[in-house]
C-alpha cells in the first residue's frame, strides 16, 4: 500500500494549476505560435453538478516527455519499474506540471451540457498529453492534485484517462500531438466525469 501511495504521489503531483485563462481569444494562432481546439465530450456530465461549487475542470497541455528523476522530468510518458526506487511500480503517467500549469482552459459548468469547447494556444513543438482534470478547491497536501477524467489517444469516442499503474490503472495512453507556428488544430476528445468518484485526491 505504501508503494501504490508513493507511485500516486508521483502522478497525481504532475496536474498543479492555479490561474484562470482568460475567456477572449483571437480566431488564429499569432504567426509565432499554434492553436489546439475541440470538442470534450463528458461521461457521467450529471456527476458535475454537485462538484461544481468545490473546484474547476481544467484542460492543460503537456510538454515533450523527458525521463529524469524530478524535478528535470517533465511531460507524460512511461516510466520503467524501479526508477524511483526498489520495488517502485513504474507504468504510465505525468512527471512535472502542464506547459500551462498557471493558465489552463477552465471549463464552466452548464446544467445538461455534455459537450463543451475548449482552445489554447501553445508554442511550436511536440507535447506528450493533452488531457481534461478536476482540481479540488480544499487539496491542501501538494501530493494529491488532479484527478484526470479524460485524455486525448486518438480515440474521440472513447475515454481514456492516460494512466498505468498495474494493477490499478490501465488506461492507454495520451497521443503525442506535434504543432508548427500557424497551426490550427482541432482535437476532439472524451472524458469521464465518473472517476472523482474513486479516485484519492480527497
Amino acid at each position: 500500500m505504501r508503494i501504490l501511495s508513493f507511485s500516486l504521489k508521483l502522478i497525481l503531483l504532475a496536474l498543479i494549476a492555479t490561474v484562470v485563462m482568460p475567456g477572449c481569444k483571437d480566431d488564429e494562432p499569432t504567426p509565432d505560435t499554434a492553436k489546439i481546439h475541440g470538442t470534450i465530450t463528458f461521461e457521467n456530465a450529471d456527476l458535475w453538478s454537485t462538484w461544481k461549487d468545490s473546484g474547476d475542470v481544467e484542460v492543460t497541455i503537456f510538454p515533450e516527455f523527458v525521463l529524469a528523476f524530478p524535478p528535470q522530468g517533465a511531460g507524460w510518458g512511461a516510466v520503467p519499474d524501479d526508477f524511483f526506487g526498489a520495488g517502485v511500480p513504474g507504468g504510465t503517467f505525468p512527471l512535472g506540471a502542464p506547459s500551462n500549469a498557471s493558465n489552463p482552459f477552465i471549463l464552466t459548468y452548464v446544467p445538461g451540457q455534455t459537450q463543451y469547447q475548449y482552445e489554447l494556444e501553445v508554442d511550436p513543438g511536440t507535447y506528450s498529453a493533452l488531457a481534461v482534470g478536476f482540481r479540488h478547491d480544499l487539496i491542501a497536501d501538494p501530493s494529491k492534485k488532479t484527478a484526470t477524467l479524460g485524455v486525448h489517444w486518438n480515440e474521440p469516442d472513447t475515454v481514456s484517462h492516460g494512466i498505468v499503474i498495474l494493477p490499478y490503472f490501465n488506461y492507454p495512453a495520451p497521443a503525442i500531438i506535434t504543432v508548427e507556428a500557424g497551426d490550427n488544430v482541432e482535437i476532439n476528445f472524451k472524458a469521464d466525469f465518473g472517476i472523482v468518484e474513486v479516485w484519492p485526491f480527497r
